[in-house]
């Protein structure tokens, strides 16, 4: 009976809410301004995360241990080193390059009067095959080479090492404070906006006591606060979204014109702007329906 005169009188209680933040419009504005500011930052620091750790990821899953096989080996000799290779614990993938493709890569990373001296080299090819080795964790990436360096007939393995491993360390470290940041961050931001808008609500303590008096009952009184509360948290979201949608846009087509295609790939505005302003919607909205809860039911003593 209580859900069915709850629904019945939520419009009713819609209409209260926004005609009680019109009236109180100074605390109001105040309110929403507060969940406007931290919404905004939180935004762009989730914003900065979400790239950071794509760019990571991209960065990370370029590393690869490159296998050069001794010249003299055979094809056979040379083929059998493959098996080897994925025998390998943490090895994800192995890919096979002949020589013959080796010194056409060569080549084609030569200006004009190198390439035509490389082209000579067709009849007598000097280099030897290759193998791309990629592995499933790239802190795994010093172990496994040194294994490979042992396999019969490779003649070199390539991987960065240790300043590979201090890149991944690195990477991984801002990978792993970004995402203690942004917790943070978004803890601290969901007291403020919670202790905004009690602030607002305690400032009307005057009006819940009135409403108590004249016999309305505590969900009649928390319902049209609840809902002030959630509308507070969807105005403030409104300029960190329009914010988000056309900032993040212009400065994503910048920074990739900048940048152009490679490992430093920014996340596509499309779907994740959709994606955030959703979050924030959410995230304001909820906050201020749980902040005007736990503030009117202090003065309802439930």
């Amino acid at each position: 009976m209580m859900i069915v005169r709850g629904i019945k009188n939520f419009p009713k209680h819609c209409k209260t809410a926004l005609v009680s933040i019109w009236r109180n419009g100074v605390m109001s504005f105040s309110s929403i301004f507060a969940v406007t500011i931290t919404l905004l930052l939180i935004a762009v620091v989730m914003t900065i995360a979400l790239n950071v750790n794509k760019i990571t990821v991209n960065i990370e899953n370029s590393l690869t241990i490159y296998v050069k096989v001794d010249r003299a080996a055979t094809a056979e000799q040379s083929k059998a080193i493959e098996p080897q290779l994925k025998a390998l614990k943490g090895v994800k993938d192995v890919k096979f390059s002949s020589k013959d493709q080796e010194l056409n890569k060569l080549i084609a990373s030569q200006d004009k009067n190198n390439k035509k001296l490389f082209e000579n080299y067709r009849n007598d090819n000097p280099l030897g095959d290759a193998y791309t080795v990629e592995v499933k964790d790239v802190k795994t990436l010093d172990k496994v080479a040194k294994k490979i360096e042992n396999i019969q007939y490779v003649n070199e393995v390539t991987y960065g090492g240790s300043s590979t491993n201090k890149l991944v360390k690195i990477l991984e470290n801002i990978r792993n404070g970004g995402a203690i940041f942004v917790v943070a961050l978004v803890i601290v931001v969901l007291f403020m906006i919670a202790n905004t808008i009690k602030m607002a609500i305690t400032a009307r303590s005057t009006e819940i006591a009135i409403m108590r008096m004249v016999g309305a009952s505590n969900w009649y009184i928390r319902i049209p606060f609840m809902l002030e509360g959630a509308f507070i948290g969807l105005f403030g979201a409104i300029i960190p979204i329009v914010a988000l949608r056309y900032g993040y846009t212009f400065a994503y087509e910048q920074l990739t014109q900048m940048m152009g295609a490679g490992l430093v790939a920014f996340v596509s505005p499309f779907p994740f702007v959709y994606q955030l302003s959703g979050i924030l919607l959410l995230l304001g909205a909820g906050v201020g329906l749980i902040g005007a809860f736990f503030s009117v039911r202090k003065f309802l003593k439930l």
